[in-house]
């Protein structure tokens, strides 16, 4: 919209109030420094300066659910954990674990094929990154799921569906 349409909707629609701008880049177009640009400077430093005097606060205690702990201590992280988290939505689908939000085994085999899924494409991105015993694991978990699954699809309907 250009200025003078811009004028002319103000002026139609009643409203009289003045519109200021205030051009506070502190440079040209050129690049040159504009006039007054120091001026304005002063009390960003003057607030900066006030920044500095403000006391650190208190990094969270135990009691907010954090503690502090070595960067070496990974209290047994692992990639067993790894595929064990993975593993437990699946188990969830294929009813053989409650669902946490209603307590109760349900079965979803789509919801579980895809977490399966998503395992085997773990294994076959660490192909060749993992210990004997990590590839073994994951591989039996692997086959235990699809068995799982293929059961449960095969399994009749339970009464009431």
């Amino acid at each position: 919209m250009a200025k003078h349409d811009l004028e002319k909707e103000r002026n139609e629609g009643g409203d009289d109030t003045e519109l200021k701008v205030n051009d506070r880049r502190l440079f040209t177009a050129d690049g040159e420094l504009r006039d007054g640009a120091e001026e304005d400077s002063e009390p960003e430093e003057q607030a900066a300066a006030g920044e500095t005097e403000r006391p650190d606060p208190e990094p969270p205690g135990p009691e907010a659910g954090f503690e502090r702990r070595p960067a070496e201590d990974h209290r047994d992280v692992d990639f067993t954990m790894l595929i064990n988290a993975m593993a437990q939505p699946a188990l969830i689908f294929l009813g053989e674990i409650a669902h946490p939000a209603t307590g109760k085994p349900e079965v979803n085999l789509e919801q579980a094929r895809l977490q399966i899924d998503l395992l085997g494409l773990l294994r076959d991105k660490c192909r060749g990154n993992l210990t004997n015993e990590e590839e073994g694991l994951l591989d039996g978990l692997l086959y235990q799921l699809r068995m799982r699954c293929v059961e449960r699809a095969n399994a009749p309907a339970p009464p009431g569906d």
